[in-house]
């Protein structure tokens, strides 16, 4: 009834532009709404200009005159399948403007949905392409174009954006010349039925329409699996899902094709041949076997837990044509079973099954023997071993679909955050706010975890930033997202420091390459603590040190850097974050940083609560080993110690079984003063306990000293997140005279 579009709209953002330039609109105004039986057309209209955070493509593009008059028009003929897309731009100089070979493609689709293309199917695009096609769900798809059978050429690749560049225009002087920059097909269910729109909109023929259906070998419908379509030469044409019956319509050439069907878990599928002459198909995989896990806890609740299964013989991988995206490190499942109850299709033969719940628990290894046409049953009874009473841990980076460059639902990246105990998953989309409670909510899994909306302030010029907590405002443009285009960091710092929420602000990667690194664009010196005078603040209250990463591999950068601030008398604490695109390949929760709260229960939190535990800096990253911090009088990490007297601290390192650490290593005002090996101790579980007494003596010559303590390990995560190192740092006491 306001006019607005009904529904959710998940196209994602596309630019289109000569050079870096787009239109700024000063207007939109609705040329023709269509009633005429004419096309309908609207018209956005302003002066080109230079995409605020596209400087990093300026040097592709070196003759562009930007603030000319120019205009999109939007056209939708009656009855069409497509809207065209037109640009003008006018040229009030007495010289003629030569864009040919500028014009831009920017797709932001391809982490949300998968990119296909008539040359390479669902593989990388490589050189000139007849269309960019995005497969969407089951309702939806779409294919961006140039019209009159141009075709793009594709450019660079990078974190969820891909470029292409088309023909471009030339403008003579004192003239306007319009392009036409390019058509949107829509069309659906997925790539097949975008590749039907298509043709309808070319004025070809349709293909014959094969109406199938897939079942196991026992004749059970196999539902929500892959069948994909190849001509007689084996090149890929098309693809579709089953629904919940098995049911299948794909449209095919009139020529024999092979129908090859996939879905994670089920015995290869050879092909079957449909003849040019038949309408139907009926296929069916090899036999199967079933894995059941039921996971509880010592009290016989239902567990959240991550079921890994690792097959002995890993079937052979499909063509990346098409498109289907694998687990990695050998594993064949990565389910996430919040009910703490999952079932899995196998082949026969024999699987490895890993059942855990992150760091604080024991994980059941066990190897198990499928028989084709049966269901192996396993109990996981997974204790929670590590004490970490009164603590809870959180994860301040984690990105979802909202964001341009990740792969994963919102749902799957909640629910991987409960599999693998995490107690406080914190959204971080860039720019855009999101909240995970209610979906935490609607699993049940509020005993489990809490929530916590934030932003990744995402500047494309100098840096990246967690703010934290951020309320969710759907009357402000990105759901209240802080907007730092054209200011520096003075300004959006104090920005942040304005808010209703005031929120805590954590510099993420600091030294991360290009833009993404705010100490890298800021040219932070380590000897002096400090970035280049004129631009650099120092007005924020922590450092991502630890990004999907350990202290080893950033002793010499990020970790030097929280020292140099440290040493120049800054009260910056540590966090450890990990930055999860896609929960594939990069687990939320590792590292994660462990505050203390004075309670277990997660519903016990607010916002607010997190924020000022955040500012006590009380806390320690873990990544696998959980670490205690006190001194004798009580003091914990972020506090401070008075008196010139040494000051004795007691260090508690635990890990479940299946993880060890060996050293400690006791880092006094930047410099390593001693590594010594851990002393295993007496724990009431089957976690291991080490524990360490040290002495620790403040310079007399300083007006502050700090020490910081890290646990390492000799071995990773393994099998858990194979490949990654385990180990725990404090954040720093401090002692004054």
């Amino acid at each position: 009834d306001d006019g607005l579009p009904a529904g959710l709209s998940r196209y994602g953002e596309t630019l289109a532009a000569i050079g870096i330039g787009m239109v700024d609109p000063d207007s939109v105004t609705v040329v023709n709404d269509g009633s005429d039986g004419n096309a309908a057309v609207i018209r956005a209209e302003g002066k080109l200009r230079e995409i605020p955070f596209a400087g990093f493509l300026g040097p592709l593009f070196h003759n562009v005159k930007y603030g000319l008059p120019a205009a999109y028009d939007y056209v939708l003929e009656p009855g069409a399948e497509s809207v065209k897309i037109r640009m003008s731009l006018m040229n009030p100089t007495d010289e003629p403007l030569d864009y040919l070979g500028d014009e831009l493609h920017g797709m932001f689709h391809s982490s949300r949905n998968q990119t296909f293309t008539v040359e390479q199917a669902f593989g990388t695009p490589v050189g000139f392409v007849e269309f960019a096609g995005f497969e969407g769900d089951e309702s939806w798809s779409f294919a961006w174009r140039k019209s009159g059978g141009t075709k793009l050429s594709m450019g660079p690749a990078v974190s969820g954006f891909q470029y292409y560049s088309g023909p471009g225009l030339e403008v003579d002087a004192c003239s306007q010349s319009t392009l036409d920059l390019a058509e949107v097909v829509a069309g659906g269910p997925y790539v097949d039925g975008l590749l039907e729109a298509i043709r309808r909109v070319d004025g070809k023929a349709a293909w014959r329409s094969i109406q199938g259906s897939l079942t196991s070998s026992d004749g059970k419908p196999v539902g929500g699996a892959f069948v994909h379509e190849l001509d007689e030469k084996g090149k890929y044409l098309s693809r579709v899902k089953t629904a919940d019956d098995g049911s299948f319509t794909i449209h095919a050439p009139n020529a024999a094709v092979k129908l090859v069907a996939s879905s994670r878990g089920y015995p290869a599928h050879e092909g079957t041949t449909i003849p040019a002459d038949k309408a139907t198909a009926t296929i069916a995989f090899p036999p199967n076997g079933f894995i059941h896990v039921v996971a509880k806890d010592g009290d016989g609740r239902a567990l959240p837990v991550r079921v890994q299964v690792i097959p002995t013989t890993l079937p052979v991988a499909l063509p990346e044509s098409y498109g289907v995206v694998e687990e990695v490190n050998g594993r064949l499942h990565q389910e996430f079973a919040v009910s703490g109850e999952t079932t899995l299709p196998v082949p026969p033969g024999e699987h490895r099954v890993l059942v855990s719940r992150g760091y604080e628990y024991e994980l059941i290894d066990q190897t198990v023997s499928v028989q084709a046409g049966a269901t192996t049953d396993i109990d996981a009874l997974v204790e929670h071993s590590v004490d970490t009473s009164g603590v809870l841990c959180a994860d301040f980076h984690i990105h979802s679909h909202f964001s341009a460059d990740s792969s994963d639902p919102v749902l799957r990246k909640v629910k991987s955050a409960l599999a693998d105990g995490l107690d406080i998953p914190v959204s971080s989309e860039h720019e855009w706010i999101v909240d995970f409670q209610p979906v935490i909510e609607s699993l049940g899994a509020s005993d489990w975890a809490y929530g916590v909306p934030s932003e990744e302030l995402t500047t494309f010029t100098w840096g990246h930033f967690g703010v934290v907590p951020l309320e969710i405002r759907p009357d402000v443009v990105n759901n209240g997202a802080i907007d730092w285009v054209g200011k520096e960091p003075t300004e959006v710092f104090s920005m942040v420091r304005a808010r209703e929420e005031k929120p805590f602000l954590i510099v993420n990667h600091p030294l991360s390459s290009g833009f993404g690194g705010y100490f890298t664009i800021a040219n932070f010196d380590n000897k002096k603590g400090k970035g280049r005078d004129g631009f650099y603040s120092d007005d924020f209250d922590a450092l991502e040190v630890f990004n999907d990463s350990d202290f080893e591999h950033n002793r010499k950068a990020s970790v030097a850097a929280w020292f140099s601030l440290l040493e120049a008398g800054k009260t910056v604490f540590a966090v450890g974050s990990s930055d999860s695109h896609s929960v594939r390949t990069s687990p939320v929760g590792y590292p994660r940083t462990c505050l203390r709260f004075g309670f277990d229960d997660p519903k016990k939190l607010s916002h607010g609560l997190l924020r000022d535990n955040l500012r006590t800096g009380n806390y320690t990253v873990s990544g696998g080993l959980y670490m205690t911090v006190a001194t004798s009088g009580g003091a914990r990490p972020g506090d401070t110690v008075k008196g010139s007297a040494p000051v004795a601290f007691h260090i508690e390192v635990q890990s479940p079984s299946w993880l060890d650490a060996s050293d400690l290593e006791v880092i006094v005002n930047g410099e390593t003063v001693e590594t010594t090996p851990l002393v295993p101790g007496a724990s009431k579980s089957s976690a291991h306990l080490w524990s360490q007494d040290v002495t620790v003596t403040p310079a007399a010559d300083r007006p502050r000293s700090w020490v910081v303590f890290h646990a390492k390990s000799a071995k990773d995560l393994a099998p858990l997140h194979p490949g990654r190192s385990a180990f725990a740092v404090s954040n720093p006491v401090f002692m004054t005279p």
